[in-house]
């Protein structure tokens, strides 16, 4: 039994096709899009963020997302220093931030292996933002919180680098961001998912 299609009903059904393809590619790029990404791969190693690395992306670096990682890579830094002020509704933000900072600083540098870089992270607390001065070989990492901060944003300025987010989930996606300079300065990242 043969089956004759007409021209003008097979035009239809091409259409139809070609239609719910482009809706079904469409709906999948808005999901894509919309979809938060956690976890990125650099050189192997798989990192994940409490936060969405997409959004992190957006905050601002300055002057430039190269020059704040270029200061992470610096050979002559031999300490990181994350600087904070206390205060109690931040301290758990800011023993979190430090953390991320410090074990995934860690394990970037170790992504160069066989050649070592040796850093060593410290943390201290400080009374005031004012007079932070530079010294040579130490590079200071300054947490201000929401409490403290008037912008979100990533600022190299010397041999400090100023990470301040307006509110809390903004301070986590700054500290993220930093991260992923550091990242991009030697090499990049991708998503996974």
């Amino acid at each position: 039994m043969k089956v004759k299609a007409k021209p003008k009903k097979l035009f239809f059904a091409i259409i139809i096709f070609l239609i719910s393809a482009a809706a079904f590619y469409g709906l999948a790029l808005l999901f894509w899009n919309i979809k938060p990404v956690k976890t990125v791969y650099y050189k192997g190693i798989a990192f994940t963020f409490r936060e969405n690395v997409k959004d992190a992306e957006k905050i601002p670096a300055y002057p430039s997302e190269d020059s704040v990682g270029s200061i992470f890579w610096d050979y002559k830094i031999k300490t990181i220093v994350i600087m904070f002020k206390p205060d109690n509704a931040s301290m758990g933000y800011y023993q979190a931030n430090a953390f991320e900072l410090t074990y995934k600083l860690t394990q970037i540098y170790a992504t160069l292996r066989p050649l070592i870089i040796e850093k060593n992270f410290t943390a201290e607390a400080i009374e005031s933002y004012n007079n932070i001065t530079r010294e040579e070989g130490k590079l200071k990492v300054i947490l201000i919180p929401p409490t403290f901060a008037n912008e979100t944003s990533v600022k190299l300025g010397g041999n400090r680098v100023i990470i301040s987010g307006k509110n809390y989930r903004d301070f986590d996606l700054a500290v993220i961001k930093t991260i992923l300079c550091v990242m991009k300065h030697r090499g990049n990242y991708t998503y996974v998912g």
